[in-house]
């Protein structure tokens, strides 16, 4: 058989190989499981090249632009197209490999993700790009699904629409986001965790320059990095990554509302959430904008219980490490603990708590800030 082949492990742990054409289109991968060790996939690989294998192989299934997804799928090529989505997962423990190739979205696709993952479990989704829709890759609903080692970048939605960040999970728990570039998204954010999120991992990402503004200006810099934004994100992880270049924060939890017209109280906080080992430089391009950020304004429910955790956030246009406050009649953020983190550069402080006096029931300790805006920042 002509072509080059590739040798990878697939999603259950099992070796895979795949023969391409000189064009880079997959002409046939292996029949699954899949084999137990490297070696053995590379001989029946090397042996099919040859000419000298009679084993099991299958040609890619072919996939088209807006296709419902059922089964296991390997791109074999580029899909672009207008509208949207371009890959809607309905199925459980599905893998959507995109073999190093680009999805991309034209026209109304700024109206819809480029890969819908819908009320699913066990869904994986990897390796390729997603470019030119309303966000590159959606999970709503459903559990413990994976997107890894994705390029989403240069999705861009309205700031009137439901879409406008690189990857968003929405009102879903146990997920993991792990190893992906998300670069030039908005006019939201990078990454985003909206509604009932739960127990998620957003881990190791590269998240950079996403500082989108709005069609308006006027409307504010509103495009950070990552964002947990909720109501009742709970418990979810912020690990490992480097945040740069953001429009506005890098890091934020927003404060929640369900029904401002009638008040927010009742409204379920963002609470438990862990920030921590990130680096997040540089962000605020757009004129303000601090690296890890805890948002508080009146009326809102304010975060809570956030642990903020050996991160280092460096040249930051306002702060490195913020939690508001909106005065004593509605206090900012409560009972956060903020140690082991590091900052220098940053426009106004390095670590700054609005809550007084000292801090309230925030607890700052042993981190290495040069500026702080009271001393129990500092302490």
């Amino acid at each position: 058989m002509a072509g080059s082949g590739e040798v990878y492990k697939g999603a259950e742990g099992k070796w895979e190989f795949r023969v391409k054409a000189s064009n880079g289109k997959v002409l046939a991968v292996n029949d699954p499981p899949g084999y137990s060790s490297k070696a053995e996939a590379r001989s029946v690989l090397t042996k099919l090249l040859k000419g000298d294998y009679n084993g099991p192989i299958r040609e890619p299934a072919a996939v088209a632009f807006g296709q419902e997804i059922t089964a296991s799928i390997t791109l074999d090529g580029d899909l672009s197209g207008s509208g949207g989505p371009a890959l809607i997962v309905t199925a459980d423990n599905v893998v959507v490999d995109l073999g190093g190739f680009t999805i991309t979205g034209r026209g109304s696709s700024a109206a819809h993700p480029g890969i819908l993952v819908r009320d699913v479990k066990g869904v994986t989704v990897r390796k390729g790009t997603v470019t030119g829709f309303g966000a590159g890759v959606a999970i709503a609903g459903g559990s413990k699904n994976v997107i890894e080692n994705v390029t989403a970048q240069d999705n861009i939605g309205s700031a009137e629409g439901d879409f406008g960040d690189g990857i968003t999970v929405k009102d879903s728990t146990g997920n993991i986001i792990r190893g992906n570039t998300v670069r030039r998204n908005g006019p939201f954010s990078g990454i985003s965790l909206v509604g009932a999120c739960t127990k998620n991992e957003v881990r190791d990402n590269t998240v950079s320059d996403n500082n989108m503004l709005p069609a308006d200006p006027s409307m504010g810099r509103q495009d950070m990095g990552i964002r947990i934004e909720g109501p009742g994100a709970n418990n979810n992880k912020l690990i490992g990554n480097t945040v740069t270049n953001s429009g506005a924060e890098g890091i934020c939890v927003l404060p929640t509302c369900t029904d401002p017209q009638v008040g927010c109280a009742g409204t379920p906080g963002n609470e438990g959430n862990e920030i921590s080992k990130n680096m997040s430089h540089n962000n605020g391009t757009s004129g303000q904008g601090s690296g890890i950020r805890l948002f508080a304004v009146p009326q809102p429910v304010a975060a809570s219980k956030t642990v903020i955790t050996d991160n280092v956030t460096n040249q930051n246009v306002t702060f490195g490490i913020a939690i508001d406050t909106v005065g004593s009649a509605n206090p900012g953020p409560p009972k956060n603990k903020i140690s082991g983190n590091s900052g220098t550069g940053n426009g106004q402080f390095d670590g700054y708590d609005g809550n007084t006096p000292a801090c309230g029931s925030n607890v700052w300790k042993s981190n290495k800030l040069t500026k702080v805006n009271q001393p129990c920042v500092g302490a």
